[in-house]
């Protein structure tokens, strides 16, 4: 049986009882748990930390994974069907320092970048190309 120790070692442990009579009133600094289980939502004001290769997962079989091994982040996705991204306009592929490397536009155009010029944009008639455009065959 485990016990509390009341903040800065300030009385008598508690016991199992006056835990359960007093629980909330209980003022901890950190809370470890192991296999915990949660209804309705969650809210961490402050984020929520993860280290390497901790990962968020979704799924019953964690098919959706989100994590950082160190060196590279992920977005993974190893279950049936597809991944979908959505925004309410735009969906913007951008690297470290802002530049952008795609643009989506819903019902309108793609736009793919090259040192942050535009390259090449997708129309209602085909394609537009800024510069040359090279073919290896027609």
């Amino acid at each position: 049986m485990a016990t509390i120790v009341t903040r800065a070692g300030k009385g008598s442990p508690l016991t199992n009882t006056e835990v359960d009579a007093n629980f909330t009133n209980l003022n901890t600094d950190k809370a470890e748990l192991s296999g915990a289980t949660f209804t309705g939502e969650i809210v961490a004001d402050a984020g929520i930390a993860l280290g390497d290769n901790d990962k968020a997962t979704f799924g019953a079989g964690d098919d959706l994974q989100i994590y950082h091994n160190g060196n590279n982040s992920f977005i993974e996705d190893t279950g049936a069907g597809n991944l979908y991204v959505r925004a309410a306009s735009n969906i913007f592929l951008q690297g470290a320092s802002n530049n952008t490397m795609a643009q989506f536009v819903e019902n309108g155009f793609v736009k793919l970048f090259h040192n942050t010029d535009q390259k090449l944009s997708t129309t209602a008639t085909g394609i537009d190309v800024t510069g040359t455009a090279t073919m290896d065959g027609l």
